[in-house]
């Protein structure tokens, strides 16, 4: 099953409303989003220059209400790139929404291979540049486990809140 008959497949859980994705650690440049032309695709990214918040004076909080209004005035569904980082930011996004009588549908993830892959490749790096690079041994996978540990967290957190998790 794609991602597109995934999400519709699992419409009736949100029907009649704008279906509204994020992705962590995605960029809207997969080829897996290819298939979602009926969704408005944008990055926090563009939706924090579109709304002109500073990362250096603005508090965290405006950059999701910027977010939300991007939500709120787009037509029809729409897929967020890295919109948050960890539970703390979903929290916060999911209690905006939720202000608005919105929910997120579908969160997209790195597949477990693509992650594994991630890892690998920079143990091969840290092999072959460890003398120019500033890392203790280990490092690459403590890095990788903590983002490893972080993702779980967040998927537990979409998991209470009954949001369809795809891996990518």
């Amino acid at each position: 099953m794609d991602i597109l008959d995934f999400i519709w497949h699992r419409a009736n859980q949100v029907s009649n409303k704008k279906k509204i994705s994020f992705t962590i650690n995605l960029s809207l440049d997969e080829n897996e989003f290819a298939g979602l032309e009926d969704f408005y695709k944008i990055s926090i990214n563009d939706i924090a220059k579109k709304y002109g918040f500073d990362i250096y004076t603005d508090e965290r909080i405006k950059k999701f209400e910027c977010l939300i209004k991007e939500i709120k005035y787009s037509e029809g569904n729409i897929l967020v790139a890295n919109a948050g980082y960890n539970v703390g930011d979903f929290n916060i996004i999911n209690s905006l929404l939720t202000k608005e009588n919105l929910q997120i549908h579908t969160v997209f993830i790195r597949s477990e291979k693509r992650r594994n892959a991630d890892l690998k490749e920079g143990q091969e790096l840290y092999n072959n540049l460890n003398r120019w690079i500033d890392f203790y041994p280990g490092q690459i996978e403590d890095v990788h486990q903590k983002r490893e540990d972080n993702l779980k967290e967040i998927i537990d957190y979409f998991q209470s809140t009954k949001t369809l998790i795809e891996e990518v």
